[in-house]
């Protein structure tokens, strides 16, 4: 196509270039000369003298290029133009050629659930540390020492096994200082968490997984509170988990709709309505939200019961 287009550019090039007269340098004995640009291409320039009739052609090598650069840049830029090289042609996607473009249609339940498992192992973002106190305090009303437990037992539940440490206790000095603080006055520990939390986050390890929330939602207590409070509160973690809830509820879907087992669509009918029920559970937690319903912490464990969780 480009050798097709080659002359086409050149004759547009001196047209635009022969309005104006342009300085010429040998780079032999450093004349300067004004010209009337017939034709460029890439090795060579045809051109008039400026007023003359009689058509010369002279290789680019044979001229200053430094000085027609700063001296003639019009010119200098029509040759940069041709000598650029044509981009490749990109070649038109086949989207068979994916081999990811499309998940492998599930041959059963336990295909679906070990998906689901997988999928819910994401990590998510996380909260904002800055939004930490403002969170505890006005929005959540829950203790930030509380949250703080809570969160960091959460968030190594998706850690590697090596990483799965205890808390370290609390001296008697700490227990002794948050006594002798103010209730308005913040632990200064609490700061120092959230810059670990920040750079965790820069790492991808500073977020929960999926998991990490069913099973909080499940066990209820202190971390089921937190755990309830961070969905209803940052719309991005609770966004994740449902999404995952709804692609397998779908597939559950479509498993009952082409099997001709009938065990097999028995199954993922149950399958299906169980993720739709507990997706729908999780869909009406939001801000406006007061109260936990104690069916979520149901489904919750009921799901991680069938998932081996």
């Amino acid at each position: 196509m480009r050798a097709h287009l080659a002359p086409l550019v050149a004759l547009l090039l001196a047209v635009s270039l022969a309005a104006d007269p342009v300085r010429l340098r040998s780079k032999a004995n450093g004349n300067i000369i004004d010209a009337e640009v017939v034709e460029v291409t890439p090795d060579n320039l045809a051109f008039r003298l400026v007023g003359g009739e009689r058509l010369y052609t002279v290789a680019w090598d044979t001229l200053d290029l430094d000085w027609i650069r700063e001296n003639s840049p019009a010119l200098w830029n029509e040759r940069q133009l041709l000598l650029k090289p044509a981009e490749p042609e990109k070649p038109k996607e086949d989207p068979a050629a994916d081999p990811f473009a499309k998940e492998t249609p599930p041959a059963d339940t336990r295909a679906i659930l070990r998906n689901l498992a997988t999928a819910l192992g994401d990590r998510t973002k996380g909260i904002d540390p800055g939004r930490i106190e403002g969170f505890c305090r006005h929005e959540a009303k829950v203790d930030e020492e509380v949250f703080w437990k809570a969160y960091e037992e959460m968030r190594r539940e998706g850690a590697p096994a090596a990483a799965k440490a205890e808390s370290p206790k609390e001296s008697g000095s700490r227990a002794k200082d948050r006594k002798d603080r103010p209730e308005w006055e913040r632990n200064p520990a609490f700061r120092q968490k959230e810059e670990a939390l920040r750079e965790q986050q820069k790492l991808g390890r500073g977020g929960l997984t999926h998991l990490a929330y069913l099973r909080a939602l499940a066990e209820g207590g202190f971390r089921g509170r937190v755990a309830w409070h961070l969905l209803r509160l940052v719309p991005e973690e609770k966004a994740g988990l449902v999404e995952r809830l709804r692609k397998y509820e779908t597939q559950a879907a479509e498993l009952a709709a082409r099997s001709e087992s009938p065990d097999v669509r028995r199954d993922a009918l149950v399958l299906r309505k169980q993720l739709a029920d507990l997706g729908a559970l999780l869909g009406r937690v939001t801000k406006e939200t007061t109260v936990q319903e104690e069916r979520l912490k149901n489904e919750a464990a009921n799901l991680l019961a069938r998932l081996g969780k």
